[in-house]
């Protein structure tokens, strides 16, 4: 049993508010889905696919993991928890209710990764520029929808605009809050769709030891279009208000019968001379191959983070770093965006990636990835998940099992295994 102390009482809470809402909620519903996973996984030393892009989850021997949904007409009710036992801990994933006022139009509360870069093949990736699943979830509010031109209905403008709030601990005596929002054109026509974006995160209010961040409405308003901030003693010149970053975001899909190519270019920024490209064409490169072999996946990724110092001081930036907010662009101790990029120090790093995935027979299936920093000396980074699927009238209800193999940072070998049972 998990012994928690007396100050996590308002997390008990809301895990006994959650397990008798899950209870009430089968006993009503028609049409469900319930999902429990056990992870054995290999932990006697540093493995760089347990550690990172793993949703936040420190390494533990042993997890115990149960996700379930429901949808209805409109609402769709989602919870995701893991327990791990040997350490006392628990986490909730993304968990999260999800109303749609209509086809294009929603609203999104709970802990949620994002709801832009949709063409971004998270399991493949190594990871988006600014939400990726390094770490877990922010508990936020989103709306988000869809409009399309009556005159041309191949374009639609997608639009999102989230509050969010961080945790709060030894660094931040009271939690800063996060602004997300976004925009995009995409054109759709026969085969192929393109799309530009622009997404832009900020860290703001709180407070850190020793200083406290207003957080009234003009506060807001500034954070919403990036405005300075008061001029603070030692300072130059009045800095912008908060912690701001951000993405251009293009995309191309082409379609060819069973096949499908996706290109996509985030461009990062922190300020206005990366948002106008004088970080030259620092950010993450993509390309991804659906069927050109058969029943087959194949990704690549290119990641390029030199020029964020390249022409100080206009270009002088120090990404997922900052100079008042401690913590910089993390959540919980992990980094938000791409884990290649450190939220702790100043790293520039150019970085090749692979993901391949992909059906053996029906039955067996599997996924590969790999990666490496090429600027500097680095070792390769690799994990290879092997699945048998069962058929789902099976009489132990059993889904996948799933056994990997992934290298430490001594280069040793690591086994882990997991099974998930479907009711």
């Amino acid at each position: 049993m998990l012994n928690l102390s007396k100050k996590n009482n308002s997390q008990n809470y809301l895990i006994n508010t959650i397990v008798l809402f899950f209870f009430i909620s089968i006993s009503l519903a028609q049409e469900k889905k319930i999902a429990f996973n056990i992870d054995i996984a290999p932990v006697n030393s540093n493995y760089w696919w347990l550690e990172n892009n793993n949703f936040g989850i420190k390494p533990s021997n042993l997890n115990l993991q149960t996700k379930w949904r429901l949808e209805t007409l409109n609402t769709t009710y989602s919870i995701d928890i893991l327990l791990q036992e040997e350490v006392e801990k628990y986490y909730i994933n993304e968990s999260f209710i999800k109303y749609n006022f209509s086809d294009d139009t929603f609203l999104r509360l709970g802990k949620y990764y994002k709801d832009f870069s949709s063409y971004l093949n998270d399991n493949l990736s190594s990871g988006s520029m600014l939400i990726s699943h390094n770490a877990q979830p922010i508990p936020k509010i989103g709306f988000i929808t869809s409009k399309s031109i009556k005159r041309n209905e191949r374009v639609t403008f997608n639009f999102g605009i989230a509050h969010g709030i961080f945790e709060k601990n030894d660094i931040y005596p009271k939690a800063p809050l996060l602004h997300e929002k976004f925009i995009y054109i995409n054109i759709k026509k026969h085969d192929y769709e393109f799309g530009i974006g622009l997404v832009h995160e900020a860290v703001w209010a709180g407070e850190i030891v020793g200083y406290k961040f207003s957080k009234k409405f003009k506060d807001f308003f500034k954070i919403l279009i990036s405005a300075d901030g008061p001029q603070l003693p030692g300072e130059g010149h009045a800095n912008a208000l908060g912690n701001h970053l951000g993405i251009w975001d293009f995309y191309y899909k082409k379609q060819n019968e069973e096949k499908l190519l996706k290109l996509y270019y985030q461009h990062f920024f922190e300020d206005t001379s990366g948002l106008r490209f004088a970080n030259r064409f620092d950010g993450l490169w993509g390309i991804e191959l659906s069927n050109y072999i058969k029943n087959m996946n194949i990704l690549f990724e290119y990641l390029n983070t030199t020029n964020q110092d390249r022409d100080p001081p206009y270009v002088q930036d120090a990404y997922y770093n900052h100079y008042q907010y401690d913590e910089g662009w993390s959540y919980k101790g992990y980094t938000l965006g791409n884990p290649f990029i450190t939220h702790l120090k100043v790293e520039p790093v150019k970085v090749f990636h692979l993901g391949m995935s992909g059906k053996i027979s029906s039955n067996y299936h599997y996924q590969f990835k790999v990666a490496r920093k090429i600027n500097i000396g680095d070792k390769t980074k690799y994990v290879l998940i092997m699945t048998k699927k069962f058929d789902k009238k099976n009489l132990n209800n059993i889904s996948d099992l799933n056994i990997y193999i992934m290298n430490n940072e001594n280069m040793k070998n690591g086994l882990g295994m997991s099974i998930s049972y479907q009711l």
